[in-house]
């Protein structure tokens, strides 16, 4: 084969878009959000439990979600949730955590989410991220 025949030889469409998909797909950083909203859910974890949904005008207000995932350290593990929080417009109350459990509460446009990140002691790969949204009235009225 000479050299003009493998510059105009193309790979074959299937392949190409193949390799596209996963080009974009490996190089995405984006964040991943709950249930089509702005409330940011956490990487490399998966839902196990979403009850209580509600949403008004489009946005969701209420939710109960818990996500299964691996949790070493909970406090770092909610720091990085803080950030994806308030880069998207919630404000964190800060972060108070013991050895095995880490909480914040977030708020933003009448909204309160609660996120706790539990660590299993015996088994950190099946440790707990959960999340209890509610409208901000619901959470000061109990």
């Amino acid at each position: 084969m000479n050299r003009t025949s493998m510059r105009t030889r193309s790979l074959p469409p299937a392949l190409l878009a193949s390799l596209i998909l996963a080009m974009v797909a490996g190089c995405s950083s984006e964040s991943r959000f709950l249930l089509d909203s702005d409330v940011p859910a956490p990487d490399e974890a998966l839902a196990r439990a979403t009850s209580n949904v509600e949403r008004k005008s489009g946005e969701l207000v209420r939710v109960k979600s818990v996500f299964a995932t691996k949790v070493d350290d909970p406090s770092r593990r909610l720091d990085g949730l803080e950030k994806a929080f308030t880069t998207n417009g919630w404000v964190s109350t800060g972060i108070t955590a013991t050895g095995s459990t880490a909480v914040c509460f977030f708020t933003k446009s009448g909204r309160r989410c609660q996120v706790r990140v539990v660590r299993n002691e015996l088994d950190p790969a099946m440790s707990r991220i959960s999340y209890d949204l509610v409208p901000s009235d619901a959470a000061t009225d109990g």
